[in-house]
């Protein structure tokens, strides 16, 4: 055979890098979209082409769905919240009132990347802890105010119990009279009984994941926010302070970590309170992100949330 002619054999070199730099450049693709998929990193922040990658994702993986859990008339209004975000936003949401949820949200739960609990301060136990496996499992929560505080214990269809706040103990009942009993008493022949239902034989600390407790609500006239974390990119170039002109109740929280308190809310007796809580470290585990108010009154912080936690 004959050697090629340095031409040829040039131009033979050059198509062959041509294709080697598009694989690559596939691969990369491919590679970004996937840890995008598995929440490694969010392609908005990519330089220059950052808004094009994710209309790439949105192409192949389809538009993110968030899911609105409410419920029962508590703080905040998530009609508001959905029409708000969907002005700037692409996404499907879909709500659920919590009240009517039952078994079929723990199979719900997993397709959605984001969920919104406003508007429902009382809570089934087997629904936290529905939420608490969905945010192990990766899933992202935006929590707002005195949701799910408060839940009633039924047996048979009776409630024996009411108990406040999301720590929520186990309970068990008298067979005979169908009121609550002390679990301690529990023994063969005894009439206390644990109850059936598994959910409420688990000990359940849900505030652990929120990063917060549950103490009051507070009423306010036009309480001001503070920034706390002006480095988090979740708040960059806001105001440091600003007024929450229609926010007029918020709850008042005890706050697990300081290290993950964004904002402050300062009632009109310059009483100090925590106003966002956001986990946002980096692991297995979803985000949670805590607002002691009604969060569609503050979309500049609510809307860059919703963007990254949407997928």
């Amino acid at each position: 055979m004959y050697p090629l002619p340095p031409q040829a054999e040039e131009t033979q070199n050059q198509a062959k890098l041509i294709v080697n730099i598009v694989i690559v450049v596939f691969l990369v693709l491919g590679l970004l979209l996937i840890l995008q998929h598995f929440h490694f990193l969010f392609l908005g922040d990519v330089p220059v082409l950052g808004d094009w990658l994710m209309d790439m994702y949105e192409r192949i993986f389809g538009p993110p769905h968030i899911l609105i859990l409410h419920g029962d008339n508590s703080i905040g209004d998530w009609v508001t919240v959905r029409n708000r975000l969907a002005e700037e936003l692409i996404f499907v949401s879909e709500e659920l009132d919590i009240r009517t949820a039952g078994s079929e949200l723990k199979i719900l739960l997993p397709r959605y990347s984001l969920v919104i609990v406003e508007d429902c301060r009382t809570m089934d136990k087997t629904i936290l802890l529905n939420l608490d496996e969905y945010v192990a499992g990766g899933g992202n929560i935006i929590w707002v105010g005195d949701a799910g505080t408060i839940g009633d214990v039924t047996y048979n269809g009776q409630q024996i119990a009411r108990q406040g706040g999301w720590d929520r103990d186990i309970v068990c009942v008298n067979k005979q009279t169908m009121l609550s009993c002390n679990c301690s008493t529990v023994k063969a022949g005894s009439d206390c009984i644990v109850q059936d239902d598994k959910a409420e034989q688990t000990k359940l600390t849900f505030s652990n994941r929120l990063g917060v407790s549950f103490l009051e609500n507070v009423e306010a006239s036009e309480p001001v926010m503070n920034i706390v974390d002006t480095r988090h990119w979740v708040v960059l170039g806001l105001l440091r302070s600003f007024t929450l002109k229609n926010v007029d109740l918020f709850a008042s929280v005890d706050p697990k970590y300081d290290a993950g308190r964004l904002a402050n809310i300062v009632d009109d007796d310059g009483k100090i309170y925590p106003g966002v809580v956001i986990q946002d470290k980096f692991g297995s585990s979803g985000m949670v992100v805590y607002f002691a108010y009604a969060p569609e009154e503050t979309m500049e912080i609510l809307k860059p949330l919703v963007e990254r936690l949407r997928y």
